[in-house]
């Protein structure tokens, strides 16, 4: 099965993301759009992964959710992987402190490691994933000139997502979830 921990959005949230991407759609060509119910922040994609580490993944996110106070996140700005001038992610995430998100990403980074995943190569930026691009393109002007009207997500679990991918898009199924602050 192929799995990531992640963040879940409160719905109000999910809305007004998805409306920020509408509005971006006739500007950006060749991209496939995240579904408003998959938007979410992923905190360390695992990949496929057995069944048999799924009890180990489970105790992992209940020990890491119980050490983490539910905290706030601030979405105020575009941005694109692995550069606004060839993007081939574009996201909505933050410019200010991700203290909470990264202490949480580095316990969750540290536990999955203990369990025999390879360590992850990139640093861990709260953002959203708003679309994919198939042809690398330069975004560095939308990215600019696009404001963002802040929005404050209130985060309260932690989330095991299972991903399914289909023809149609990805299909997210949580596996478990756990309450942060335990």
């Amino acid at each position: 099965m192929r799995l990531f921990f992640c963040l879940e959005l409160p719905p109000p949230v999910r809305t007004q993301l998805a409306r920020l991407a509408a509005g971006l759609r006739p500007r950006v060509r060749g991209a496939k759009w995240v579904e408003e119910e998959n938007l979410h922040v992923t905190v360390r994609f695992l990949g496929e992964t057995g069944e048999d580490l799924l009890p180990e993944l489970e105790r992992l996110g209940k020990a890491v959710a119980g050490e983490i106070a539910p905290f706030e996140i601030l979405l105020d700005r575009l941005g694109a992987f692995p550069s606004p001038s060839r993007a081939r992610v574009l996201w909505a995430g933050t410019g200010g402190d991700a203290g909470p998100f990264a202490t949480l990403a580095s316990k969750v980074e540290e536990g999955v490691q203990d369990l025999g995943f390879p360590p992850e190569r990139k640093l861990a930026l709260p953002h959203v994933t708003l679309a994919r691009l198939r042809i690398p393109q330069d975004l560095a002007s939308l990215l600019g000139g696009t404001p963002v009207a802040p929005l404050r997500a209130t985060i309260e679990n932690l989330t095991l997502m299972e991903s399914e991918l289909r023809p149609e898009g990805p299909r997210y199924t949580p596996r478990a979830r756990w309450p942060l602050g335990g």
